[in-house]
């Protein structure tokens, strides 16, 4: 009897925390449901250089309107144009102007927060604003 309490206590430890870690992962179409409409914020640092923050929103028409602002910028942000698509299961952004382009997923760390992973490497984590959000200058 002392056995089976305890196997069934470690099968209920693993069952509940599979659900406890376990995160929920978006792919490209929901990404998409997330995004279209909205604007996302990422505050990045490349390795040995200064801080970036950048917000793009995505409209329907599969265009990305983004800001980015550089630490080392004095004036304001400079502004560049995309384009974001759904390509087998993931969200994909096509990008110039110095970022990294290429297909990911999201996964949600709270309410408007999510990590962003490109082969599942972790990237960055981002905010979503509802609409045309525009930071402050």
């Amino acid at each position: 009897m002392k056995r089976i309490l305890t196997t069934s206590a470690l099968a209920l430890l693993f069952s509940t925390s599979t659900v406890a870690l376990g995160q929920e992962v978006l792919d490209g179409k929901q990404i998409s449901d997330l995004l279209v409409g909205n604007t996302l914020q990422a505050d990045y640092q490349e390795a040995g250089k200064n801080r970036h923050t950048f917000y793009e929103y995505f409209s329907e028409d599969g265009k990305i309107y983004g800001q980015d602002k550089r630490a080392e910028q004095t004036s304001g942000y400079t502004q560049y144009l995309g384009t974001w698509e759904v390509k087998e299961g993931e969200f994909c952004v096509n990008i110039g102007y110095g970022h990294r382009g290429g297909c990911s997923v999201f996964e949600k760390v709270d309410e408007d927060t999510y990590m962003r992973k490109f082969d599942g490497f972790e990237i960055d984590r981002v905010k979503v604003y509802e609409g045309r959000h525009h930071p402050i200058m």
